[in-house]
């Protein structure tokens, strides 16, 4: 196979061309090796795309609906292309999609000579040297992590690649895999023992050596900022990036081109003084006042931020108020970094020290003076964590700084990008305005799915306003109807814990099909036992929304109680909505309402995965039909037939239910 093109020779990119055609047509190669080869022309469209934006080294947005095969469309052109690129992905479910089954599939199948590396982020990989330390002086929290402890340490022992989904066993947040996790901030680099051995190091060489590179959102953006901040790099020189489930850009870049300062940031770093000076075998009292004063004046600090709302803007008022501990917090800061400097040779580990205190010193400055227009500073407190965030209001300016004006080839991705049948409001907040707007194509394509005769959408009309007191309870006499006729096999979406929980309780009793309720269990485990009782019924939020592939009868219902608004109050909506009425727009049109469109979009997008999927999608929520923004929101939603009663959902379900 044709592996390395001359982007600049237009003969030679006429071949590359042909060859997709060859590859994705009706009769196709694709056609020929795949049993379950469905030719799909958007498929073949989409390709065709990425092929001429490499060959052009544009960027380009595609809207590309489920079952478009997506993934083939992007990977083919970009192996042809001879430009290492790096793809990255909203989730781990198809980060893990790509590299465990398609690449392969090109590499066997299609016979595409090239290599590809998976890369996960720091905190999916034991760290030798955070192990050995705590090993010496194990402190363990509860008595279940006795057993814990000594299943890691088996298992530390004889591991090859130091990757925690090997341990099927470990519950996801144990606290004692923060102990010996790697970490940014306690990585010595080049300067450690462990450096040859190291997990990360031998990730990040494979990951040097390989054309294509899988990684998620996450630590593309945590390599963005670390690039950014002057501090290295996380990931290997790429030439061109695909962004798969672009529709979560804004969200995470935000996390990472901002700050944030936590009591638990604070504790780690005094019990790792305390580890270090304990190795190291030097003086202990002077380092156990530090650490304490650290530990004490820290408590103080962030409990001062706790009792009221989980999540709230922060205001000179909250901050005066917690001056004292605040000074004595970065007394102990200042001192670690002033001691370690007067040493004079100090170890790598008390270096690494030294640097996280003075950068923990400096964010905490910068969050408690409130200077930066730019930024919206808020808290967070969640469980035990007090989180102080200092976030970009808009990440266009980073994003353009940092990655358009250095990579000339970006494709950005997904199912639900648009709304209102633009890609405007997604373009305004990833920064492709202007000047990037001159080299962006842009591509939409429709499901190639039968939506008219494998969906139906259901909107009752005499529900109440979601606002009215009565809303929930009718609500959810309404889901109890609709799952009488679909047999159970339902998803149902709520946009508010409040009303999971409470619906959930209301209707358990009352249905004869099992009922699975967020939280009680672990994602993955959650999903496969729903997938598995064929007629079950699952409450849910938030993650569900998206990123959820359930294919067959299983799921055959997915019912949305309310439009997806975000809270206007939450600290960074507050601030993004701010910004764009002090420009002279509309927070309401520009903002709440395409990106409550594409929140409700991917949560329809659950029902319809294959063509032989057949289901109902119901949104309860009246206003579609009654507020004028609802015509918005109508024009984004599946091509499907619309109905108003429920006769009409026994009637399309009748020769599906056996």
């Amino acid at each position: 196979m044709l592996r390395h093109v001359l982007l600049h020779d237009k003969c030679l990119q006429k071949k590359v061309e042909r060859l997709i055609d060859k590859i994705f047509g009706p009769a196709g190669i694709l056609a020929q090796k795949m049993s379950s080869y469905e030719y799909r022309p958007e498929q073949g469209q989409m390709a065709l795309a990425v092929n001429r934006a490499f060959a052009q080294e544009r960027s380009l947005i595609v809207e590309a609906g489920t079952g478009t095969g997506k993934t083939l469309a992007y990977l083919i052109p970009a192996v042809l292309s001879g430009k290492k690129v790096i793809i990255s992905t909203g989730t781990k479910t198809l980060q893990e999609q790509l590299y465990f089954r398609d690449i392969p599939f090109i590499q066997r199948k299609l016979g595409f000579l090239f290599k590809a590396s998976f890369m996960k982020g720091r905190g999916n990989y034991l760290c030798r040297r955070r192990f050995r330390l705590f090993s010496r002086q194990p402190m363990l929290k509860a008595l279940d992590e006795i057993a814990y402890y000594h299943y890691l340490k088996n298992w530390a022992s004889r591991t090859k690649t130091g990757d925690r989904a090997e341990l099927a066993e470990l519950p996801e947040d144990l606290e004692l895999w923060k102990e010996v996790g790697a970490l940014s901030e306690t990585c010595l680099g080049q300067g450690c023992e462990f450096f040859d051995r190291c997990f990360i190091t031998r990730m990040r060489q494979e990951a040097a050596g390989s054309d294509v590179v899988i990684v998620n959102h996450h630590l593309f953006f945590a390599d963005l900022a670390v690039r950014w901040k002057g501090y290295g790099e996380v990931l290997p020189r790429y030439e061109a990036v695909i962004f798969d489930e672009a529709h979560q850009l804004e969200e995470v870049a935000t996390q990472y081109f901002g700050s944030a300062v936590s009591n638990f940031r604070c504790e780690e770093l005094a019990r790792d003084v305390r580890r270090e000076v304990t190795a190291l075998k030097l003086k202990n009292e002077f380092w156990h006042r530090i650490s304490t004063l650290i530990l004490e004046s820290q408590e103080h600090f962030f409990a001062l931020f706790r009792g009221g709302e989980s999540r709230y803007r922060l205001k000179e008022n909250h901050l005066k108020k917690n001056k004292d501990p605040a000074l004595k917090l970065m007394e102990g800061l200042t001192s670690i970094m002033a001691h370690i400097g007067g040493m004079k040779e100090p170890a790598e580990g008390m270096r690494a020290l030294s640097r996280r205190a003075e950068e923990l010193e400096r964010e905490l400055q910068a969050i408690l003076d409130l200077s930066e227009k730019r930024l919206v500073y808020w808290c967070e407190v969640r469980g035990r964590g007090v989180f102080l965030h200092a976030s970009p209001i808009d990440v266009s300016p980073e994003l353009q700084e940092q990655l358009y004006n250095q990579v000339k080839t970006i494709i950005f991705t997904s199912a639900t990008v648009s709304a209102q049948g633009t890609f405007r409001f997604f373009k305004k907040r990833v920064g492709l305005v202007d000047t990037w707007e001159d080299v962006t194509e842009e591509l939409m394509l429709d499901s190639s799915f039968d939506m008219q005769q494998q969906a139906l959408l259901y909107l009752p009309p005499h529900l109440p306003d979601p606002n009215h007191q009565s809303f929930l309870q009718q609500a959810v006499e309404e889901i109890r109807q609709i799952l009488e006729k679909t047999q159970g096999r339902a998803f149902l979406l709520f946009t508010s814990v409040k009303n999971m929980e409470e619906a959930y309780r209301l209707l358990k009793g009352q249905l004869p099909f099992t009922c699975f309720l967020q939280g009680e269990r672990p994602k993955s485990a959650l999903i496969q036992t729903f997938k598995e009782d064929v007629n079950s019924v699952l409450f849910a939020t938030a993650s569900f929304w998206e990123g959820v592939d359930i294919q067959g009868e299983a799921l055959s219902c997915v019912i949305v109680d309310r439009l997806p608004f975000s809270w206007p109050n939450e600290p960074l909506m507050e601030a993004r909505l701010e910004r764009i009425a002090s420009s002279g727009g509309s927070p309401f049109w520009d903002y709440q309402v395409p990106s409550a469109i594409i929140l409700l979009k991917q949560g329809l997008g659950r029902l319809i995965r294959t063509r032989q999927d057949h289901g109902l999608l119901a949104v309860l929520d009246p206003r579609l039909l009654t507020r004028s923004y609802g015509k918005a929101f109508m024009k984004s939603l599946p091509p499907c037939p619309v109905v108003h009663d429920r006769e009409a959902i026994e009637r399309f379900f009748a020769p599906l239910i056996r």
